[in-house]
């Protein structure tokens, strides 16, 4: 009996260190907010959108993760939680992109949207802001 729990105490151990193993980190996490879907400037902080057009968050992982998923989060202004928006596959280059229809209704002229990605069990990217305006 002893022995029998000794060998489950081995292998639950062993087990668990293969799964932190295989979780390997992110020595590169950057994320940023542009116009365009490609090309363009990619700004982390203040960039600026009137309502009605499309933020597009984009990131970059290394290593790059391929073939993973990650999370989408934002906070709302004036929040202080994060939300899981969307789920996005990461490319082979470690490349992920979310994009954002705005409305009227998404508007808030003096805080703004903050984003991050997350892979979860991996890391997560830095934070960005997008402001979305009422176009005045």
């Amino acid at each position: 009996m002893r022995r029998a729990l000794r060998m489950l105490i081995v292998v639950t151990i062993v087990v668990a260190a293969v799964g932190a193993a295989s979780a390997h980190p992110t020595n590169d996490f950057d994320a940023c907010a542009a116009h365009r879907r490609v090309g363009g400037f990619c700004e982390s902080r203040g960039v600026a959108y009137a309502y009605g057009t499309t933020v597009h968050i984009r990131a970059h992982v290394s290593p790059s993760h391929a073939s993973e998923t990650a999370l989408v989060l934002r906070k709302k202004p004036y929040s202080t939680t994060w939300r899981v928006v969307d789920e996005v596959f990461i490319s082979d280059t470690g490349r992920m992109r979310w994009a954002w229809h705005t409305t009227i209704d998404d508007a808030v002229q003096r805080r703004p949207y903050e984003f991050r990605f997350r892979i979860p069990d991996h890391g997560v990217s830095n934070r960005v802001e997008a402001y979305v305006l009422f176009g005045e």
